[in-house]
């Protein structure tokens, strides 16, 4: 089995898109960049209408796993008392640096997901963005999640969806086509998807997460992204289609009961 502290090397030396940005993390030149990318893959109407990052004002946001701290600076700049962890000092850093560079406030700290250091009913809203399934553990860090959140609070969570076009149809056709994958399992696969040296992704359906989440009511899911370096040949309104059908980004908003 794969260890919390496998995990944090990993993430502690790359830091999320690093590899895709010629630029230093922690820069402006590096966030401007990487909000241009994210952009491409959510536009700026999907994030709001996934993240409503915009309707939290006032109310405390817990953002578990902030990584470069985008999310964390969204809800900030939608009016919340942020709060963000992660469980690598480099993200900490990174973070802090957006939030400055940004003109925004948040308290910023290192922290397992798996083991909170907050009390029972301390959040409004508790946010993870493609971060719980690379820890060990999933189902405890949703435990904690459900734990620090307050009754009637709200989760917005985004996992790697297994009935995905790229889990169900690209994977197994470059597993059988290409030489390179040949031999490799899905599972290789998955972990490849954050750089060659990721030691654990997970995928999930939405019946899979509605079984790890048992104290949480109202769920709405969704999806995007479908992950395929051609995606920007298919038509606009097809790819939309597809994303939002079979998209490899699988969100979930909850509500704690």
């Amino acid at each position: 089995m794969v260890s919390v502290n496998e995990v944090k090397a990993f993430w502690e030396a790359n830091p999320l898109c690093a590899e895709f940005i010629p630029y230093e993390p922690g820069t402006p030149e590096f966030f401007r960049e990487h909000d241009r990318l994210r952009f491409e893959s959510e536009p700026p109407e999907i994030q709001r209408r996934f993240y409503e990052w915009d309707q939290h004002s006032g109310k405390r946001i817990l953002d578990v796993g902030c990584g470069i701290g985008y999310v964390a600076a969204l809800y900030a700049k939608g009016g919340a008392k942020v709060t963000a962890v992660d469980i690598t000092e480099k993200g900490v850093e990174i973070t802090k640096k957006r939030l400055a560079y940004l003109g925004l406030s948040g308290e910023v700290q290192v922290a397992n997901a798996e083991e909170l250091p907050f009390p029972n009913d301390s959040f409004d809203v508790v946010t993870s963005f493609g971060v719980l399934h690379h820890t060990p553990d999933t189902a405890k860090a949703l435990r904690e999640v459900l734990r620090v959140l307050k009754p009637g609070g709200t989760t917005y969570l985004m996992f790697y969806h297994r009935n995905s076009f790229a889990y169900r149809v690209l994977f197994p056709a470059k597993r059988l086509l290409q030489s390179s994958w040949r031999g490799k399992s899905a599972q290789d696969q998955v972990n490849a998807v954050d750089g060659a040296a990721n030691p654990l992704g997970k995928v999930y359906t939405r019946q899979e997460i509605t079984a790890l989440l048992p104290g949480f009511m109202a769920f709405r899911f969704s999806t995007w992204e479908l992950n395929f370096h051609h995606a920007g040949k298919i038509p606009k309104p097809l790819r939309d289609f597809m994303a939002s059908r079979w998209g490899w980004f699988l969100y979930v908003r909850a509500t704690k009961t």
